[in-house]
C-alpha cells in the first residue's frame, strides 16, 4: 500500500462491522478449524529454534570464560562448571534428540553438510568437542578416564584428567557457534510461520 492509498477515505462501514456478532461473519471460504485440526497442530515444534537457543547459551558461557580470561593449567572448580555448560550446550544439537512424540529427529550437522558451514579447522574442533561430550562430560567412557595399559588391581588408582578447554580454543568454538546461530536464523527466516507453535502440556 503506498501513500497515496492510505489517504483515501475508506468506504468500509467500520461501524457495522463492530456490531457484527461471529455468528455474522461470513466464512464460506474459510471453512472453521475442528478438532482434528488442532490434534494435529498443536504438537508443532520448531527444532531451528530450539537449536538456537541451545546454541545461544553455548555462546554466552564461551563469553563469560573468555571475559573471566581463566586458564585451563590452574584448577578452578567454576571454571570447571562452565566448560562442561558450553560443551554440552553447544553439542545439544549435534547429539541424539527426540520430538514431541518422542521420535528421533536427525541432528543439526546431518542435516547440513558442516563444509558449507565451518573450514576446515573449525570442523575438526566441532568433532572434539562432540567427542568430548559424549565420552567424558555427558558420559563416562572408561576409556576417558583410564590409562591403556595401566594395572588398576593395585591400590594406587591414577587416571587421566580431562583439561578445560585452553582460551584458544574457546575463542574458536564461540566463532563456530556464531556459524551456527547465524544459519539456523536464515532457515528460521526462510521457513512459513506455522500458525499453531503450542507445545502440549508436560503431562498431557
Amino acid at each position: 500500500m503506498n501513500v497515496r492509498n492510505l489517504k483515501k477515505k475508506s468506504e468500509t462501514d467500520w461501524a457495522r462491522v463492530d456490531r457484527m456478532t461471529d455468528a455474522e461473519i461470513d466464512t464460506s471460504d474459510i471453512p472453521p478449524l475442528d478438532e482434528a485440526f488442532f490434534e494435529r497442530a498443536i504438537k508443532v515444534l520448531p527444532r531451528t529454534k530450539v537449536d538456537r537457543i541451545d546454541l545461544m547459551k553455548a555462546r554466552t558461557f564461551a563469553d563469560h570464560i573468555l571475559s573471566k580470561n581463566w586458564t585451563n593449567t590452574k584448577p578452578n572448580l567454576v571454571h570447571d562448571a562452565f566448560n562442561i555448560a558450553l560443551i554440552v550446550s553447544y553439542a545439544k544439537p549435534f547429539s541424539e534428540r527426540r520430538d514431541l512424540d518422542a521420535r528421533r529427529e536427525v541432528r543439526l550437522d546431518q542435516q547440513v553438510e558442516t563444509e558449507g558451514v565451518l573450514n576446515k579447522e573449525e570442523r575438526h574442533l566441532h568433532e572434539r568437542i562432540k567427542e568430548l561430550r559424549h565420552k567424558s562430560f555427558a558420559h563416562s567412557d572408561a576409556g576417558s578416564a583410564l590409562i591403556k595399559g595401566f594395572d588398576y588391581s593395585k591400590e594406587l588408582t591414577v587416571m587421566k584428567v580431562e583439561l578445560n578447554l585452553p582460551k584458544k580454543e574457546v575463542e574458536l568454538l564461540k566463532k563456530i557457534i556464531d556459524k551456527w546461530i547465524a544459519y539456523l536464523e536464515k532457515q528460521i527466516s526462510l521457513t512459513r510461520p506455522s500458525g499453531i507453535l503450542i507445545a502440549p502440556d508436560a503431562d498431557s
